[in-house]
């Protein structure tokens, strides 16, 4: 199969000419390995996400009140050919987070932690609205990537005044092509 962006000729760049797009992972939610990917539109849909939290067996858990960062990809390098000395045939990401919830959430973690090819979604403080599309949609911008292993752990600090929390860290592989971005529905993402 080809690859469509190969054959496709560059947009052109667009600069945020004011304001900002602010950072800082304030949840994220896991899609059940083996479920289809979701379309863009069903991603900013609160009934999608309503029907995924709901259904039997759950297909989607939302964690909310994270904090997280996520660092620049890694490019994945190798020998080139030609006069070029070396290509870029992907790249390795990470995010790391942090959530509340110890004692209540062992086995949700034991489970997630055994399971391969998750499904992410995170989801950042900036707030805006999609352009162009129909209908236009309001929330937190967001990501969506595929083929992801998650890994969470009790993090316990020394001080007694600290909280408990889990600790956690999704990886996953690309061909360089960054992850999907939307608006995520503040009423399922934010409290």
């Amino acid at each position: 199969m080809a690859d469509v962006f190969c054959d496709e000729d560059q947009e052109p760049w667009i600069q945020q000419l004011c304001g900002s797009e602010l950072g800082g992972i304030i949840a994220i939610a896991l899609i059940k390995p083996g479920s289809p990917n979701p379309a863009v539109d069903q991603l900013q849909d609160p009934a999608w996400w309503d029907a995924q939290i709901n259904a039997s067996p759950q297909t989607a858990w939302v964690i909310k009140d994270t904090r997280g960062s996520k660092a620049p990809g890694t490019p994945v390098e190798e020998e080139g050919f030609g006069l070029v000395p070396t290509e870029r045939t992907g790249d390795d990401n990470e995010l790391v987070y942090e959530a509340l919830g110890i004692m209540k959430n062992r086995n949700f973690v034991a489970v997630s932690n055994k399971k391969r090819n998750w499904k992410l979604v995170y989801v950042t403080a900036g707030f805006g609205q999609s352009e162009g599309s129909s209908p236009e949609v309001e929330g937190y911008e967001a990501f969506f990537v595929t083929n992801v292993s998650n890994y969470m752990s009790e993090n316990i600090e020394q001080s007694i005044k600290s909280r408990k929390r889990w600790s956690g860290s999704a990886k996953w592989s690309t061909d360089m092509t960054p992850a999907l971005p939307f608006y995520a529905p503040a009423e399922i993402f934010a409290n």
